[in-house]
């Protein structure tokens, strides 16, 4: 593998984490929502609310990215990313 691997792919880690964390904040009204088991508050006015799907998406895109943030960060703490990157022969 590559030298540069490692750090795009926990590059991307850290950005899918970002993205979608600032798409969640910015459609909180749609995350309550989908925890919300029954309407006893009525909602302001506001921007309309995203679709169940798109904020399970959001979710699960979120949880994946600190995850795989923190695995990588964890394998490079341990030494494993040291084995994995073998360097490019001349």
């Amino acid at each position: 593998m590559p030298l540069a691997v490692v750090p795009i792919l926990f590059a991307l880690a850290i950005l899918v984490t970002a993205v979608s964390g600032v798409w969640l904040m910015l459609n909180a009204r749609s995350v309550a929502a989908l925890f919300r088991d029954r309407d006893v508050i009525e909602p302001g006015p506001g921007r309309p609310r995203r679709s169940r799907k798109a904020v399970i998406v959001a979710l699960v895109l979120f949880n994946l990215g600190w995850m795989s943030a923190v695995a990588i960060q964890w394998a490079s703490w341990e030494g494993e990313t040291n084995e994995m990157v073998v360097p490019d022969p001349y």
